[in-house]
């Protein structure tokens, strides 16, 4: 009895843990998808590299930004410059980032304001003080969010506040440090008061062929200004999206797979049965008279064939995907350990090289979101799968009737997935599962079941009939 619940708490994790690995990956994919602005992943984001740009000026003018933005037309580019500066109102006193952006910056990043509103094209043309604050910093300097039409101090220069940043608590954001600037101001009116400012992140709205050329597009452009491409950081969003999202392809993939597999060896058995009731009748009576006295048998082998042939391209036709690997990735011979190996030695190069490198915050929002799904991957594959195996064989062993395992583990399916909601709720994400997660991971189970249960199974039907 203790093995059995045992068993029914192996499956139950494993259920729990592969519905939560892929609904938690569509969702934080989601949730960065939503924090890219109007623009969402057509669009590439550059960052200065400090370490790289030694030997020369680090970041743009505003010259060299607004020429930029003519030489990438139509396309729009938002640009931001980031300052440290003391935010001052009355006795209180906070030490805040400070972003300097131009007019196209809300469209390529979400800003949800909780009051107020976001700039107007004018406020940068005209070099305005005017301010957004997020919610942190209205609580510290004023403890309200009501605060549009004070006045607060930067750079020791007044500033009027028209807008609030909503900060939601979802978990990708608070991995990220928020991903959002504390304070934003118009980024003509910083130069105006830093003369001595940078511009250090670019995003460009990405063209048709972004996700091909992307990077070589951008190093162009910069190339034409007088910048070398190499005092950068290029993140092309489209492709991030890719290596995000095919976490989940990639495990939906392994189950569907190894339902696959359960159901080729489920055919081949199925054939073997049948080809060893023929060989019986066919001892003693000849092929008509055999098909006639076996065709009920005959009948379910071959409705259970197609059932599960069926099965086999539903599946295939839900699970199959295009797998993407980055070209520098790919070794010109197919097996090669030694690029593998220098690859990995230049990968630790380039880590220890960047310690003082300064990430935008939506590459740090992008860093969170590779950690968070590359983590829920493996906990699926790694822990999720394994235990929901094992525990099917562990009732096997413990003899579980056939029908009262399928029966709990599609009661298993709902109940995890409302506890999934519900820590979805909870981390402040919105939980995204399609329908063909169930349908996989229910073929998964069915067969795994049906297949380690082989006196029970679908030639169950055979044993009235071999005489």
């Amino acid at each position: 009895m203790q093995r059995s619940r045992l068993a029914a708490w192996m499956v139950f994790t494993g259920v729990l843990l592969l519905l939560a690995s892929s609904g938690f990956i569509a969702s934080v994919v989601r949730d960065w998808e939503q924090s890219n602005g109007s623009y969402g992943m057509q669009q590439i984001t550059v960052n200065v590299d400090p370490s790289a740009a030694r030997a020369s000026p680090v970041g743009l003018s505003l010259k060299e930004a607004e020429l930029l933005t003519k030489k990438w037309a139509p396309l729009p580019i938002a640009y931001a410059a980031r300052e440290q500066s003391r935010a001052v109102y009355g006795a209180a006193r906070l030490n805040a980032d400070v972003f300097g952006v131009n007019g196209d910056y809300t469209d390529f990043n979400e800003m949800k304001l909780k009051a107020g509103a976001s700039f107007a094209r004018n406020s940068v043309e005209e070099h305005s003080r005017v301010a957004i604050v997020s919610e942190a910093v209205a609580q510290q300097l004023f403890h309200a969010n009501q605060v549009v039409g004070k006045t607060i101090e930067l750079f020791g220069v007044a500033f009027t506040v028209i807008g609030v940043i909503e900060e939601e608590g979802s978990l990708l954001r608070h991995m990220s440090d928020d991903g959002t600037p504390n304070v934003l101001i118009p980024i003509t009116t910083l130069f105006d008061i830093q003369s001595d400012t940078s511009i250090e992140t670019l995003q460009l709205a990405g063209k048709p062929s972004a996700v091909a050329g992307g990077e070589s597009q951008v190093n162009q452009v910069l190339n034409s200004i007088g910048h070398s491409p190499g005092q950068f950081t290029i993140v092309n969003h489209e492709l991030a999206h890719t290596r995000m999202a095919q976490w989940r392809l990639v495990q939906l993939f392994v189950c569907g797979m190894l339902a696959i597999y359960l159901f080729v060896r489920l055919l081949v058995r199925q054939l073997t049965i049948i080809q060893g009731v023929l060989r019986n009748r066919l001892a003693r009576d000849n092929w008509i008279d055999a098909v006639i006295h076996e065709r009920s048998a005959l009948l379910i082998s071959t409705l259970a064939i197609l059932g599960m042939t069926a099965c086999i391209m539903a599946l295939w036709k839900g699970i199959q995907f295009h797998l993407y690997i980055p070209l520098e990735w790919v070794p010109e011979q197919i097996i090669d350990l030694s690029f593998y190996m220098e690859k990995l030695r230049s990968f630790w190069q380039q880590e220890a090289a960047q310690m003082g490198y300064v990430p935008s915050p939506q590459e740090l929002v992008i860093d969170a979101a590779n950690r968070l799904t590359g983590g829920l991957f493996l906990g699926g594959m790694l822990f999720g799968l394994p235990l929901l195996l094992l525990g099917i064989r562990l009732w096997v062993l413990e003899r579980v009737p056939v029908y009262t395992q399928l029966q709990r583990i599609f009661m298993y399916v709902p109940v995890a997935a409302v506890f999934i909601f519900a820590m979805a709720q909870w981390a402040g994400l919105s939980y995204q599962i399609e329908l063909l997660d169930y349908a996989v991971l229910g073929a998964l189970c069915t067969v795994a079941i049906i297949y380690w249960n082989p006196s029970k199974g679908v030639e169950f039907s055979y044993a009235q009939n071999v005489s």
